[in-house]
């Protein structure tokens, strides 16, 4: 979540007039996150949140987050849960751009991950590819292997070599190394559906020290069930300084494995998985590090912590034999 696009009482309140859910008391931009506009909107009928599309968004996709989101809620998946306006849409436009309100979650994210944390977690994500089995739209994934060829491409043309180096030395070696042993050993036949695709701490929420809310569907897409599982590992499974934690590496497949049980090949391709999964966040924060708007209320995060990330699930999968089972 982030700020690019600023709105007023009035802008808002006009907005509003397309909804039954009372009049604007307060807003507050949230500035979390670094893709879209969002604002936490109090109203006479109660809380919720408003998302503007930005750039990266394409409008076309809008239908298949929205619907992932109405899908899941409607089978007790506790995540956002699309409010259509007068008319039942929900989508809506404000400014120009693409806009939706959803329903506010009680709960907040954690900065200190536990163990539980990531069983829990496991766990959740088990249930939403289980509780979409039977989810009829498909999004390609824009930001998996298929993509990274040319996001590497816009990286190493419009970020200048200085700058680049100075992030850390021989980074353009480092990422297309790491693509190139992606796109070699890269697993064609595991099992794909409805991913969430960004299950960051930042986008789970906890009450009473449950999940009480997934939120942020905006990379949903159909990809390879276990790469939604080695986006968490690189997001869950690493101490606050960067050191991989094999407990709650262990633990988020185990919490995963009481829902869903991961298959032997699945397991295999984790770790290769998982540096991929490395590869697309440190791509897209080392893009966003340079190209976000200095006006933007949004914070860019740092690529460095990916870096890091990449290197050890590269010496991980030197180490496994890839080789062996490429055909599967």
């Amino acid at each position: 979540m982030a700020v690019y696009t600023s709105l007023n009482d009035e802008q808002l309140s006009d907005f509003l007039k397309l909804y039954r859910i009372g009049k604007l008391i307060s807003f507050t931009g949230i500035t979390e996150g670094i893709e879209n506009s969002n604002f936490h909107l109090k109203t006479t009928s109660g809380e919720f949140i408003l998302t503007i599309f930005e750039k990266r968004v394409n409008k076309r996709d809008l239908p298949f987050f929205i619907n992932a989101m109405i899908h899941l809620s409607k089978k007790d998946f506790f995540c956002p849960r699309p409010i259509g306006d007068t008319k039942d849409n929900y989508l809506q436009e404000l400014l120009g751009k693409p806009a939706i309100i959803v329903n506010y979650l009680q709960g907040k994210s954690k900065t200190k991950i536990t163990i539980e944390d990531c069983y829990k977690v496991g766990s959740k994500m088990a249930s939403m590819h289980i509780k979409t089995e039977d989810y009829s739209l498909e999004r390609k994934n824009s930001l998996s292997i298929n993509g990274w060829r040319s996001l590497i491409k816009e990286c190493f043309v419009t970020i200048p070599y200085e700058v680049l180096n100075k992030i850390e030395p021989n980074i353009l070696k480092e990422i297309q190394d790491a693509f190139d042993c992606c796109v070699k050993f890269w697993p064609l036949n595991l099992p794909k559906g409805f991913i969430h695709a960004d299950m960051f701490p930042d986008n789970v929420f906890f009450h009473e020290n449950k999940v009480s809310g997934v939120i942020d569907f905006y990379f949903s897409c159909t990809d390879i069930l276990a790469y939604d599982l080695a986006i968490a590992t690189n997001a869950w499974c690493f101490d606050n300084d960067n050191v991989f934690n094999q407990e709650k590496y262990q633990y988020l497949l185990d919490g995963y494995n009481t829902q869903r049980k991961l298959s032997a090949n699945e397991i295999f391709y984790l770790p290769l998985l998982s540096k991929a999964a490395s590869i697309r966040f440190l791509l897209t924060r080392l893009y966003d590090w340079v190209h976000t708007p200095k006006d933007a209320d949004v914070l860019p995060k740092n690529p460095n912590e990916y870096i890091n990330k990449l290197k050890y699930f590269r010496k991980v999968v030197e180490k496994i034999n890839y080789e062996a089972n490429s055909q599967l």
